[in-house]
């Protein structure tokens, strides 16, 4: 599958939080658009598709000085904080994408296997559900609370 622009400039953004010295990362909106020539808000489309909280980071928007964003990687002190966490935004409900962003999340810090994440993916997915979408966001967190109480044991 070909990559898109959203791909290319999420890549750039993941090497330049991986490089940085600290946990936080300073961008201007402006010079990422004119860098990859793109409008303003395809910079925007991909911080809040790519860098969520269920992929473990934090945008905030820092005012003044031509749009400057601050991306945060949330870093755990322990399991059990990430597991916490998680916990409480599965509480809150989960979309089909938070969910697989919360899998893939728990896969890339080790929790669990690829092939646990892929069955976790398979019983979150709403095409099994069958319920109304406000119904669906609120089983598919129960069930994501379930797997994570597997996990911790």
């Amino acid at each position: 599958m070909p990559l898109t622009l959203a791909d290319i400039i999420e890549a750039y953004l993941l090497r330049l939080v991986d490089n940085a010295d600290s946990a936080e990362l300073a961008v201007s909106r402006r010079q990422l658009a004119d860098r990859f020539r793109c409008a303003p808000s395809q910079i925007n489309y991909v911080l809040e598709t790519r860098f969520t909280p269920e992929r473990g980071f934090v945008i905030r928007s820092r005012r003044g000085g031509g749009g400057h964003i601050l991306i945060v990687q949330v870093n755990f002190t322990s399991q059990s904080d990430m597991f916490t966490h998680i916990y409480r935004q599965a509480a809150r409900g989960l979309t089909p994408t938070q969910a697989v962003h919360l899998v893939r999340f728990l896969e890339s810090r080790g929790v669990t296997t690829s092939r646990e994440a892929r069955l976790m993916e398979a019983a979150l997915d709403s095409r099994y559900a069958g319920l109304p979408d406000e119904d669906d966001r609120a089983l598919r967190g129960r069930l994501m609370q379930a797997m994570l109480s597997g996990l911790m044991t």
